[in-house]
């Protein structure tokens, strides 16, 4: 997830991912999708599409398929100009020759 003062960019893969966490920790699909629906209202909420032609170009934002989503979502906040901000060490060490990398404070 990418995110500055008025924006915060995601990939798609998103909202499947905020639905499973609140199916399986709830074992609610009712709940899931009302989760869902509430990161869709986010106003400043933007989401990339990593397709196949952004995914093949070196350099893109996308990445290339080999170097899997870190790389991905790295790219695209470079691409961006923004920060990438993640709890995860490992996205956080390669993402840092690319972008400026942050860590959320425990609680957010």
């Amino acid at each position: 997830m990418v995110v500055d003062a008025s924006v915060v960019v995601s990939r798609l893969v998103l909202l499947p991912e905020v639905a499973g966490a609140v199916a399986r920790r709830t074992g609610d699909p009712r709940l899931a999708r009302r989760a869902v629906d509430a990161v869709l209202r986010l106003p400043a909420l933007r989401r990339v599409l990593v397709d196949d032609s952004r995914a093949r170009r070196p350099g893109s934002p996308g990445g290339s398929v080999s170097e899997g989503p870190m790389p991905s979502i790295s790219r695209a906040a470079a691409g961006l100009r923004l920060p990438l901000v993640t709890w995860d060490k490992e996205q956080r060490a390669r993402a840092a020759r690319l972008v400026e990398v942050l860590v959320p404070e425990e609680g957010e």
